[in-house]
């Protein structure tokens, strides 16, 4: 274990703020689940009075990565940072096949036909055709991985070419493969480097990982956009209408949020679209459970969470309810459909936007 990684986890007070916040932990109310008893186990690793067991990996592992532990923290710790480098360490070689991106391409498609099996019901925009017009900037979609198989009509009402990228790599950066992440997030920053104009996002996740990216020329930054920023500029000479009043609700992604796309913002456009009344989730910012694949390894902690999310989604009164990540989009789904409800639909917020009706103000 690096220096820097040792001063990490004996920085940690245990204070247990994390508590409040973190999901796992909300789920199962155990100590191997909070932050502060994974570090204690850490602690006995650096000492020595402890081995790398499979109960200490899937202590480490039963972690969602939304960092809000790091937000809490008052020595603004992160714990997803920490993992990580705990897992490059002790990665063996068959677990840098299983995490790689062959594995990797494997896991995408064997996704793409279970969701199809379970969702078969097309998207709200298949075949809806809008006249898009040319926005003085360039705009270069990030196609995400999931993205490609969970929301896959993606539109905007400008002008856009497809990006020749390379995953974001948080699939392996979580994993701790983390070779194969810096030559993803290489080609990456390449690509975002060379674009002239903007690089549009509509996976909360993807554009999470972008941002932490190591940039040759710090504003490359600034090239990366949400979608809704594509929207706000559209909103300045037209509209949104709604062809029916359509009560709807956003449940915030964990990593749009950690990605700097405020809720605020996302409000800001749903209350502008004529026709559609908006109300706000009681906790929109609480996570849904399924984290990458987080719901395949832990299916009860994953349910129990994504269970409560449809809780609140019922007390909000909301026919809609709309989110911009694919597995919390997932998680939505398998919520409603478990419960049996249906009269309530979830919708990738990008999409619904599009399906709306465009004119002039």
């Amino acid at each position: 274990m690096d220096k820097k990684t040792e001063e990490d986890i004996i920085k940690c007070s245990r204070c247990g703020l994390c508590a409040d916040v973190c999901p796992v932990y909300k789920a199962k109310h155990t100590e191997s689940a909070l932050l502060r008893g994974k570090f204690l186990q850490l602690l006995g690793l650096i000492k020595g009075e402890l081995k790398y067991s499979k109960r200490l990996k899937a202590s480490i592992a039963e972690c969602l990565g939304c960092e809000k532990c790091k937000i809490q923290c008052p020595s603004g710790l992160s714990a997803t940072k920490i993992f990580e480098k705990i897992k490059y360490e002790n990665l063996n070689k068959f677990e840098k096949f299983l995490y790689g991106k062959f594995m990797l391409k494997m896991k995408i498609l064997a996704l793409k036909v279970f969701y199809r099996v379970k969702h078969p019901i097309k998207s709200i925009v298949s075949g809806k055709k809008h006249t898009v017009t040319k926005w003085n900037k360039e705009l270069v979609h990030f196609n995400g991985c999931l993205s490609k198989c969970i929301n896959t009509e993606f539109a905007l009402p400008f002008e856009f070419s497809e990006g020749n990228f390379e995953c974001c790599g948080l699939p392996y950066k979580t994993k701790g493969n983390l070779d194969v992440y810096r030559d993803a997030e290489l080609k990456n920053v390449k690509e975002i480097e060379n674009t002239r104009g903007l690089v549009v996002f509509n996976c909360a996740t993807c554009l999470s990982a972008a941002r932490s990216y190591i940039f040759n020329s710090p504003e490359s930054k600034e090239k990366l956009v949400f979608y809704t920023e594509v929207y706000k500029e559209f909103l300045k000479t037209r509209k949104l209408t709604s062809k029916k009043p359509v009560t709807v609700t956003f449940h915030n992604p964990c990593h749009l949020k950690s990605a700097g796309v405020s809720l605020l913002h996302v409000e800001e456009i749903l209350k502008s679209v004529e026709n559609l009344t908006y109300v706000k989730l009681e906790n929109p910012d609480e996570c849904c459970g399924f984290g990458g694949d987080f719901f395949l390894s832990h299916p009860r902690t994953a349910d129990f969470l994504s269970t409560k999310k449809i809780d609140d989604v019922i007390n909000s009164g909301a026919q809609i309810v709309l989110t911009a990540c694919p597995t919390c989009l997932w998680s939505l789904k398998y919520g409603l459909k478990k419960r049996k409800i249906r009269n309530i639909k979830a919708y990738d917020m990008a999409e619904f936007l599009y399906s709306l009706d465009f004119n002039e103000k």
